[in-house]
């Protein structure tokens, strides 16, 4: 049986979200494909109900709702008709509208509060069920339910301004965690960040349950990254070498950020000289499948025959520095 969700995605980046959830749903086994692409909003139909443990790693999702119902009919009084009540057990519940103010908020309260049971009751600041109205090339009603909460907001508890160590150009918390699930990995698989700084990709990864190895050059970093990690109550192994340390660790993908500017320190080693050795000493230590997703100003740098690129993604910064986000797979 198929089933379909609602995806309302941050305003950042849409296509990075948009890929991130079916990536990460691709990785879970559950056949995603994408059936409605409006602005900030998409649908996804699945061949599983998915479960809380997955919803909760997607970074770049606001909300995430179960559909009830779709219909190309654009009157909600007509929709109605078509429909059964809504069972949401015994739970208390709001009804909202998103994107499109079609009509007031209160009126479409009054036209599906008629679809929900007389005894259930309403909670308009902390329900445990949203029944949401969508219009747009179609109607949407779905149900989001409390469980099915997605770590956009969550994951800002990692952010550089709440941890102990940090360095200003840490890369935020809902990019990291999206470039992991990029990374075709789940519980059980290792990701290793050979540019570990301050320890942003291995408090995302703990935080899902994956494993994580971290490196850095300078002694310093090493010591901030364990000192995140424990700060959080988070676990990860952190190793103090050269990018070369990779050699000796096991691992299924490459997920960083690595130097990129005048502030970062390469031991004198100029960033485009780092980053071709860095690719041929990845091309030697990855199998075939295996992704490499990095966070560059300058994508040029790690073009290397030995990988295909999937994706690319660009993140404005400011005026001066805009990031790309590339996901390669080992040829």
């Amino acid at each position: 049986m198929k089933h379909q969700y609602l995806l309302e995605l941050g305003g950042e980046n849409t296509e990075l979200g948009k890929i991130e959830a079916l990536e990460l749903l691709s990785t879970e086994n559950y056949e995603p494909k994408l059936v409605l692409k409006e602005s900030s909003i998409i649908t996804i139909e699945v061949s599983n109900i998915i479960k809380p443990r997955i919803i909760r790693r997607l970074g770049m999702t606001k909300r995430i709702s179960k559909i009830f119902h779709e219909d190309k009919e654009t009157n909600l009084e007509k929709i109605v008709k078509k429909i059964s009540f809504l069972d949401i057990g015994q739970k208390t519940f709001a009804i909202r509208q998103i994107c499109n103010k079609v009509m007031s908020e209160k009126k479409i309260a009054h036209i599906l509060g008629e679809k929900i049971p007389k005894y259930n009751k309403t909670n308009l600041d902390n329900p445990e069920i949203k029944v949401l109205y969508y219009t747009g090339t179609k109607t949407i009603i779905s149900i989001w339910d409390r469980k099915l909460e997605t770590y956009y907001k969550k994951c800002l508890k990692y952010h550089i301004k709440n941890r102990p160590f940090f360095s200003p150009i840490s890369i935020h918390p809902r990019i990291a965690r999206s470039m992991i699930n990029l990374a075709n990995c789940s519980i059980n698989d290792t990701i290793i960040d050979p540019f570990c700084g301050t320890g942003g990709m291995l408090i995302e990864a703990s935080d899902m349950k994956i494993d994580s190895i971290g490196i850095d050059i300078m002694e310093k970093m090493v010591d901030y990254s364990i000192g995140n990690l424990k700060h959080f109550g988070l676990k990860s192994k952190v190793l103090e070498g050269d990018v070369a340390e990779i050699i000796n660790c096991k691992f299924k993908a490459i997920v960083t950020d690595p130097p990129y500017g005048i502030s970062t320190t390469t031991k004198g080693e100029g960033v485009d000289k780092l980053m071709k050795r860095c690719m041929n000493i990845f091309s030697e230590n990855m199998k075939q499948g295996d992704r490499l997703v990095m966070a560059l100003s300058k994508p040029e740098l790690i073009e290397n025959q030995n990988y295909k690129k999937i994706y690319q993604f660009q993140w404005y910064i400011h005026k001066s520095l805009t990031r790309y986000i590339l996901v390669m797979e080992r040829n």
